[in-house]
């Protein structure tokens, strides 16, 4: 089980506060995929930081971005698993702070990204080439 990770963006190392992934297919009325697997974003919610890259990432609708996403074992310093996307676009951002709470001021973005690589297991969408 992983303890720690962490999204890098741009040089810029941020703490993850939670982390959601997924990627599905449709199916026959048997139960059988019918598709090509579906997906290629991803949900990542991490402490706030003094940078605007992420807003600024969020309001530009034509600017993509490569990062990773790695999780940590429990000893804080060995890689369990990484996640790598390739020409993402951030098409959701939340930025929440709560005096009342214990919990640190946070953002959520939604990243929609063309390539995800898990460990060396690649997912692609045929997205056109950009000009």
């Amino acid at each position: 089980m992983s303890f720690l990770a962490k999204l890098e963006i741009d040089g810029e190392v941020m703490n993850v506060l939670e982390f959601q992934f997924t990627i599905g297919q449709e199916i026959d009325k048997s139960g059988k995929p019918s598709a090509d697997p579906n997906g290629g974003r991803f949900r990542v919610i991490i402490e706030s930081t003094k940078s605007t890259m992420l807003f600024d990432w969020m309001v530009s609708n034509n600017q993509t971005k490569n990062g990773k996403v790695t999780f940590f074992r429990r000893d804080a310093v060995s890689k369990m698993r990484e996640l790598q996307f390739n020409d993402g676009y951030c098409i959701g951002y939340d930025e929440v702070f709560l005096s009342q709470s214990n919990s640190s001021m946070s953002v959520e973005i939604i990243v929609s990204a063309k390539e995800i690589i898990m460990n060396g297991s690649k997912f692609s969408r045929n997205w056109p080439l950009k000009f």
